[in-house]
């Protein structure tokens, strides 16, 4: 009840805030607005809108050959632009696959910023990522539940955009019972036209 209260109260407050701020009010109003408004990140985001075909390459243990899977991945624009969503369905391992992922550029801090979860677990993958200089490939470092072990594991990424209708992801990790880090998923991704 008290946090309603101050909810209401809080709410109440907006529009005198609003009618007549301080300079330190307004200050920080800017500094709202600055974090809120989208940038050339969010537009190169969101050019990534519509449906893909998506080609699938994995491997669990490199000793083992790879694995393909065809899917398909439809991409929406969120938040007036601020934002994408991703929704992708293929095979891994002979078993259906679904996975959405939320993927944005946080003003704050300055990184692209993604989430992931699919039916394969029941953990969010979280990622942070920063762009070369041509912005057209984010380097993505995400941490993610380890059903092997129980603990948390860290996985780097690489996306590339290399045109408006062509993109790939590359993710490395370092597989069960290896020591070092390995290529074990790369998806290449075509616009449906």
């Amino acid at each position: 009840m008290k946090k309603l209260l101050v909810l209401a109260f809080g709410l109440l407050a907006i529009p005198a805030f609003a009618a007549d701020p301080t300079p330190e009010q307004k200050a920080m109003m800017d500094k709202m607005t600055k974090a809120a408004t989208p940038g050339a990140q969010h537009a190169m985001l969101s050019k990534m809108a519509g449906e893909w075909t998506a080609t699938v390459k994995f491997q669990m243990d490199p000793s083992q050959p790879w694995q393909e899977s065809a899917g398909t991945s439809v991409v929406t624009s969120l938040m007036d632009g601020r934002y994408i969503q991703e929704s992708n369905t293929s095979t891994m391992m002979g078993m259906p696959f679904s996975g959405m992922g939320i993927t944005g550029f946080d003003n704050v801090l300055g990184k692209y910023v993604s989430t992931w979860i699919d039916n394969m677990g029941t953990g969010i993958m979280t990622s942070t990522g920063t762009a070369d200089a041509s912005g057209k490939v984010i380097n993505w470092n995400g941490t993610m539940s380890d059903p092997v072990t129980g603990k948390a594991s860290k996985a780097r990424m690489i996306s590339t955009v290399i045109d408006d209708n062509h993109h790939t992801f590359e993710m490395y990790s370092v597989p069960p019972g290896a020591k070092k880090e390995a290529k074990t998923m790369t998806i290449d991704y075509v616009r449906k036209q």
